[in-house]
């Protein structure tokens, strides 16, 4: 794998995590309701994270004379806004699924360079952990027997 391809990578990660559903979130707030303070909580720590990642993998591309591209939040974003928490939660984990698949894709083909593999599982492992974090909000199925 030449250099400019593991940038290439790093720059789907950094773009990917900068233009996350969560990051989004944080701009445009969902319709909180009373005894949701700790969804939101989680919705900011997952978003501040997220732009750490961005962060080290922009200082890694930057390091190496490479431009950093941001992108932009995908436009479906837009019919988010004021929506019910518990109807994004689902989006969440939908969205954090779908990026936990890119991460792994990424990580198979930068694994011929140490310091972004290492980035780069970072990331995942962040991931799934934000994916656990948005699960545990989810309210139990109560099944009457």
């Amino acid at each position: 794998m030449s250099e400019v391809d593991t940038f290439d990578i790093l720059n789907r990660l950094v773009v990917l995590h900068h233009r996350s559903l969560a990051v989004y979130l944080n701009y445009a707030q969902p319709a909180w309701k009373r005894g949701e303070e700790k969804a939101k909580q989680v919705l900011e720590l997952i978003a501040v994270d997220e732009r750490s990642t961005v962060d080290r993998l922009s200082a890694m591309i930057a390091d190496a004379a490479h431009n950093v591209r941001h992108g932009a939040f995908p436009m479906a974003y837009t019919g988010y806004h004021d929506l019910d928490f518990d109807f994004l939660l689902g989006k969440l984990i939908e969205n954090q699924q779908d990026k936990i698949l890119q991460i792994q894709e990424s990580s198979d083909l930068v694994s011929a360079e140490p310091r972004a593999k290492a980035a780069v599982e970072e990331a995942l492992g962040a991931a799934k952990g934000h994916l656990q974090s948005l699960k545990d909000l989810q309210k139990p199925n109560l099944t009457v027997g």
